[in-house]
């Protein structure tokens, strides 16, 4: 029966919905209720910490995308009791792989965490440098469960000298010039996502957070964090043009996230668009009563005097980026405002 549901509530909406379940466990018969979306992204601790969970939610909804949420720059500072995964490789990790400054003291970008040194420039243990030992354990580890579409990487920004002005990436006791430790960074990152490409196949989806454009040739997509944001260009109308424009251009797993004062305008921007799903918040999913239908897309996106719109078989939608309003007009009440 609910097979039949998720069914028919595909017929009725265009909207791409997606669960950002980033906590490391979930409640029992959470299942139930994460199922409903077409896109769900999860921490990697779920697989050992509730596993069976996931397991039912694929076989209520077999064509659901299950994504393994990891964070490829930074580890807990300390073990976790519900993170055994984290936990294993904390341990493991040699410790010429930890970003240091030029004071030989730890870069922190989140508190309760430390960076790795993703970049080009990372010490070599054993033949290998962080990005190449970290993919490889990704894919013997969590990558390798069958259950498992794809993988969410966050962070996957492409440079890192914004943190900290004293990164010593090369352990040498000076900082780093600034285009010098991007340059590396990117290097360092894209060796990493590459290897995983390589390993799974182009079958295989690979999200990166932050919605920048440099990992477009190796990602299916990114998700626009807190959307719009404005440190990814342009910072015009709070950085949605350039949020807009950089969604345009990347894959067919591109995510808005949203809160929840900001959800029919990230909604309504998402469909001016064929290839974004819409998120909110982290560890929630749109309530069924926010869902509206739309039908199918009638045209692309245009625009009229400043209001961007485009047309769905029962809806009309209308965003004004620069005052931040977005419309989902069912089509009978966008006739009576007409006349």
């Amino acid at each position: 029966m609910l097979i039949v549901l998720l069914a028919a509530l595909a017929l009725r909406a265009q909207t791409k919905y997606a669960t950002y379940w980033v906590a490391p466990s979930m409640a029992k018969g959470m299942a139930e209720k994460l199922c409903f979306d077409s896109l769900l992204i999860v921490d990697y601790e779920n697989l050992v910490n509730n596993r069976d969970e996931l397991v039912e939610i694929k076989r209520l909804n077999p064509s659901i995308k299950m994504l393994l949420y990891f964070n490829p720059i930074e580890t807990w500072e300390k073990t976790l009791n519900n993170r055994p995964l984290a936990n294993t490789l904390r341990t493991q990790i040699p410790k010429q792989y930890f970003l240091k400054r030029s004071d030989k003291k730890p870069v922190v970008f989140w508190k309760g965490m430390n960076m790795l040194n993703m970049s080009d420039n990372c010490p070599e243990v054993n033949g290998k440098k962080f990005n190449e030992y970290y993919a490889q354990w990704l894919l013997a580890e969590p990558l390798s469960d069958p259950l498992v579409d794809g993988c969410f990487a966050d962070n996957g920004t492409s440079t890192i000298s914004w943190i900290d002005p004293l990164i010593d990436s090369d352990n040498n006791g000076r900082a780093d010039s600034q285009t010098e430790l991007d340059a590396s960074w990117q290097k360092g990152m894209t060796k990493f996502f590459s290897l995983i490409r390589q390993a799974k196949g182009k079958d295989y989806i690979i999200i990166t957070n932050k919605g920048e454009k440099f990992f477009f040739f190796v990602n299916n997509g990114v998700m626009v964090e807190k959307f719009p944001n404005d440190y990814l260009g342009s910072t015009r109308a709070g950085g949605w043009y350039q949020c807009i424009e950089n969604a345009r251009r990347s894959g067919p797993y591109t995510i808005f996230q949203v809160d929840f004062n900001h959800l029919e305008f990230g909604l309504a921007s998402s469909l001016l668009l064929d290839n974004v799903y819409i998120c909110l918040g982290q560890n929630m999913q749109i309530s069924e009563k926010l869902r509206i239908p739309t039908g199918k897309p009638l045209g692309k996106m245009y625009k009229k005097g400043n209001i961007y719109c485009r047309d769905y078989e029962l809806v009309l939608i209308e965003v004004n980026p620069e005052k931040k309003i977005g419309k989902i007009i069912p089509k009978d009440l966008a006739k009576v405002a007409s006349h």
